[in-house]
């Protein structure tokens, strides 16, 4: 187990070299088009689908109990000016201003769509460097479970509470890693919102932590 942990990890974090790199160079362009304006590239498009749709997740606790909760999505459809297409999920304030037909300004990157703007409204996207960072710092952060699960731990108690324990150890990882590959990428946000971003971390990290740790306890 030690071994396996100790060779995820060190595979995650030479992995997230070369994405890590990137997404800092992306950072610069950001700060660029901040400070200096069009620093991205810009194509017209247009928006030519919208829908909301909704996922359902299930949980189970320590307890054996389950709990369901449903998420509602937003989505976007944009046309590129060679005629493609592509499909995002954006936020609910985006999906209001953004109506079928309208015009859109295409923000590029490396050839890649990283932001839309449409009157009165834009959204950005993680660049898919930054979602590829994202991966190995979540494979990262399993072989480290892994790794300490050896060290520390070890026993054999059933299949259910190895599955139970795992996804409570990579929920733990969930708003860490998005806040900092979203940091990489845009910056560290300030006043307000990052006292949001913190109090939510520690929430459902800690939410995270109480269900793992009552479960070694038990």
């Amino acid at each position: 187990m030690v071994a396996l942990g100790l060779g995820m990890l060190v595979a995650a974090l030479v992995g997230a070299a070369g994405p890590y790199q990137q997404t800092r160079e992306f950072r610069e362009v950001v700060a660029c088009d901040r400070g200096v304006g069009d620093c991205f590239g810009n194509e017209a498009g247009s928006i030519v689908g919208r829908r909301t749709y909704t996922t359902t997740s299930t949980t189970t606790d320590a307890n054996g109990q389950t709990h369901t909760s449903t998420t509602t999505h937003y989505e976007i459809t944009w046309q590129r000016a060679n005629g493609s297409r592509q499909a995002r999920d954006v936020s609910s304030g985006f999906y209001v201003k953004a109506k079928q037909g309208q015009p859109a300004t295409l923000r590029l990157w490396h050839g890649e769509v990283v932001g839309v703007e449409v009157m009165g409204g834009e959204q950005w996207f993680l660049p898919e460097s930054g979602t590829t960072l994202s991966r190995w710092l979540y494979l990262a952060f399993f072989g480290l479970g892994v790794l300490l699960w050896g060290l520390l731990f070890g026993w054999w108690d059933g299949l259910f509470m190895l599955a139970f324990r795992t996804f409570a150890w990579m929920f733990m990882s969930f708003m860490p890693v998005d806040i900092t590959t979203d940091a990489l990428a845009y910056g560290w946000t300030t006043g307000t919102d990052l006292v949001v971003q913190i109090l939510f971390a520690l929430f459902f990290t800690g939410i995270a932590a109480g269900l793992l740790f009552g479960s070694l306890g038990g």
